[in-house]
């Protein structure tokens, strides 16, 4: 067994770093450039199965992670892993590439494909050992869109394609914008990660981009950097990806497989896999929204993978109000939490059977909120086994009713959505 000694609660675990949770180790496979070969799926698929509970997340971060791996099954996870080229050469370069990507950058005709600066993004992190030196949750994030963030989640230093260059804006600050070319890109991130290294420096307490910009400015941080600023708002249209058919008119380019609540198990994956093969689909990109998308270009193999999905329960329609929800692990599978958020979730669901629609939903089985750092519609924050409910907030906001009973959830959010209709 050689799992790192440091096995504590607290930061984002690695295939080469995992964490102990309550049902096992967490073992998180990061995708390059935000996808994944079909191939190198399967074998997340048959690693989930051979050597751990068989439930694999996709993180808000676009990570799969395969849980309840043992202490006697992980060194043979992770050469099972390796085998499938799925494991970084070392767990810093493992640690610092925190690299989110739009998932339908260059497979919707109106993005462009912004993976290739991606790869070159994660090539640097990885080469540029000053880089390293970057807090374990710090990330970036491509956009093929003008909307800076992915998935409607933030990263600490985000890109965003414009015209035959990029936007550059940090958290805390998406209305101060660094224009750059193609050719600068690479050079002008890495020198705003090395901005922050330099202030963050100053005070252990900065661990995120978003603290720095609070305490000094964003437009100090691209004057260290030495990058010139314009102020503008950008005029964004663009929807979010979603779980069906994708296409633009009678133009199909993929297909959303959502995840309930996040989770496959490695026989549905397994499943889909089988299904993508047979569509002759080479890979799929994840999603911050926990949606796995197909590139596919035919109607007919899209209606395959579709099918496929929705035999073993998977998300295939974008009503579904799953998709708004971000829940956590719960009490099965981590010691912090307090209550069985997934099936407080699905009982949430089923009461309100489709008034949740257009709402957002966070689950918490602890006051950590690890499933989701922007602010949701409604926040539930289990408690000692009850939820204090957070409006239009995150974890640690002002609570707006505490001390709910896990089975009036559904009847207590469904007042809050009366009231705000009338």
């Amino acid at each position: 067994m050689t799992v790192p000694a440091h096995l504590i609660k607290g930061w984002c675990p690695g295939a080469l770093r995992p964490m102990r949770s309550g049902d096992g180790l967490i073992v998180r496979i990061k995708p390059r450039a935000g996808a994944f070969s079909i191939s190198a799926l399967a074998a997340i698929a048959d690693a989930a199965a051979r050597f751990g509970s068989g439930e694999i997340d996709l993180t808000n971060r676009g990570n799969l992670q395969l849980r309840g791996v043992s202490d006697d099954s992980y060194d043979d996870a992770i050469t099972a892993l390796r085998a499938a080229d799925l494991i970084d050469r070392s767990a810093a370069v493992e640690a610092v590439r925190n690299v989110v990507v739009d998932p339908l950058s260059g497979i919707d005709p109106e993005r462009p494909n912004v993976c290739d600066v991606a790869a070159r993004i994660e090539d640097a992190l990885a080469d540029d050992a000053r880089l390293w030196a970057l807090p374990g949750k710090f990330g970036f994030s491509f956009s093929g869109s003008s909307e800076p963030m992915v998935g409607g989640r933030a990263a600490d230093i985000m890109i965003a394609a414009a015209g035959d260059g990029f936007d550059i804006c940090l958290d805390g600050a998406t209305d101060l914008r660094c224009e750059v070319t193609a050719g600068d890109v690479i050079d002008s991130v890495r020198r705003l990660a090395m901005a922050f290294l330099d202030l963050a420096a100053k005070d252990h307490e900065l661990r995120r981009m978003k603290a720095v910009v609070a305490r000094f400015g964003a437009a100090r941080i691209f004057e260290l950097a030495g990058l010139q600023v314009t102020s503008r708002s950008v005029d964004v249209t663009v929807a979010s990806v979603s779980a069906g058919l994708l296409s633009r008119g009678d133009l199909v380019f993929g297909v959303g497989i959502g995840l309930p609540f996040g989770r496959i198990t490695a026989d549905q994956l397994g499943r889909l896999c089988q299904s993508a093969e047979a569509a002759k689909l080479k890979d799929v990109f994840t999603s911050p929204q926990r949606i796995l998308v197909f590139p596919v270009a035919e109607r007919a193999k899209a209606e395959l993978v579709l099918q496929a999905a929705a035999s073993t329960g998977l998300i295939v329609v974008p009503e579904d109000a799953r998709l708004q929800m971000d829940v956590c692990p719960g009490s099965s599978g981590c010691r912090n939490a307090t209550t069985d958020t997934r099936a407080d979730a699905r009982h949430l669901v089923d009461v309100l059977n489709g008034s949740l629609s257009g709402y957002s939903v966070h689950v918490s089985g602890c006051e950590k909120g690890c499933a989701r750092q922007s602010a949701a519609d409604f926040t539930l924050i289990a408690r000692a086994g009850r939820y204090d409910l957070i409006r239009n907030g995150v974890a640690g906001d002002p609570i707006a009713l505490a001390n709910v009973d896990a089975d009036d959830i559904g009847n207590t959010v469904s007042r809050f959505i009366l009231d705000s209709a009338s």
